[in-house]
């Protein structure tokens, strides 16, 4: 039995020109920071892809700086600003549904003192940007709103918080990492933004943090003057230029990619509409093209991935970060869902290897997992 892919949100398959590029760059010994001709050659790399990941992304290089990934990134953003903060600022405004790195980075903030306050969001999984502005006060100092939600798909309307921030004088950050070469994205009006090169066909272990210049930032990782003196610690060669490698590649065909895939996601959608107790979760216009959320009333979200591993099809419940848990989502509690429904979730996310065969025989093979778990219920 062929197994099929549809969890490309929580990781995506190297491009095989990144894995050429990653190879290109083996065979160099030496370290970044050392001065002879061995060392050289690695910080040529590491600036020569940080030169073309600022190009890409339409900012300066200098406001470019390398991370392990978009958690680290989330974590450094929100941490590195409120202790860079000479205003003594103490409010930070998020939305309900961020990513646990985000969630988990501003409580451990609020036990030291920071004030959190969340933004309600609509059943269609929009941020109400009315409660945003009410939220706003002379003691915000950060806000911080994702592109994209990792579960639902849904993009949110980051252009109008962007201008809101600005014109209060709040630095907004926004974790891009589901959204980046799936749709276009300006992060020029951004203070800060997160990337992880595994969610656009890159190597795992790295992403970027975009930090706007004069955007104050305190360092949390000491040891070294790397990254600007912003991060710590010996730069990770081969995913930077991977990295770099992978973001040209998906922006150069996203276009492409985007019309193609909304296509196969409508296609998978309509022909699990009218298997009983199903519901599709998001605003289906308003969202990644590659990600399909859907609950199935009565069903248990965890069994149905079993059964859908063991009928050769790899999915997943919401956030790889939080797999393993039984806890019902918070973006789905948060969106106005009881615990009962947001405990049947199940996220189908493709990506640009995906065929329409795997799309044809996936329909078929969930159809048979749902049908049989209802049927054992009945």
């Amino acid at each position: 039995m062929k197994r099929i892919y549809l969890d490309y949100n929580a990781s995506t398959p190297m491009h095989p020109e990144v894995i050429k590029e990653i190879a290109s760059g083996m065979t160099v010994m030496g370290n970044p920071s050392s001065i002879h001709e061995e060392g050289r050659q690695a910080r040529f790399l590491i600036e020569k892809a940080r030169e073309k990941v600022a190009q890409l992304l339409g900012v300066k290089s200098k406001e470019i700086i390398f991370t392990s990934g978009g958690s680290e990134s989330d974590s450094l953003a929100l941490m590195g600003v409120v202790y860079g903060n000479k205003k003594k600022k103490n409010h930070i405004v998020l939305s309900a549904i961020e990513h646990h790195a985000v969630l988990e980075t501003a409580f451990s903030l609020e036990k030291n003192g920071c004030k959190i306050s969340f933004v309600p969001c609509s059943k269609q999984g929009i941020v109400d940007l009315e409660k945003l502005s009410s939220h706003l006060t002379d003691q915000t100092l950060l806000v911080s709103i994702q592109s994209a939600n990792n579960e639902t798909g849904v993009c949110q309307p980051i252009e109008e918080i962007a201008n809101l921030c600005k014109q209060k004088e709040i630095f907004f950050h926004s974790d891009i990492v589901q959204s980046i070469g799936k749709v276009p994205i300006d992060i020029k009006g951004l203070s800060l933004a997160s990337l992880s090169a595994h969610k656009f066909y890159g190597p795992k272990g790295v992403g970027i943090l975009f930090i706007k210049e004069g955007v104050p930032f305190e360092r949390l990782i000491y040891g070294g003057n790397q990254e600007k003196g912003k991060r710590g610690g010996t730069e990770n060669l081969l995913g930077i230029i991977g990295l770099a490698k992978a973001l040209e590649i998906s922006l150069l065909e996203m276009e492409e990619q985007k019309e193609r895939q909304f296509r196969l996601i409508e296609r998978l959608w309509e022909s699990l509409a009218d298997l009983p107790g199903i519901e599709r979760v998001g605003d289906p216009n308003r969202r990644v093209p590659n990600t399909l959320l859907v609950l199935f009333s009565g069903l248990s979200g965890h069994d149905l991935l079993i059964g859908l591993d063991l009928a050769g099809i790899a999915a997943s419940s919401g956030s790889a970060c939080m797999s393993g848990t039984s806890q019902p989502s918070h973006v789905l509690m948060a969106m106005g869902y009881e615990p009962s429904q947001a405990i049947s979730s199940v996220r189908f996310s493709i990506g640009k290897f995906t065929t329409e065969e795997e799309i044809t025989v996936a329909a078929q093979r969930i159809r048979e997992v749902v049908l049989s778990q209802q049927k054992a219920l009945s």
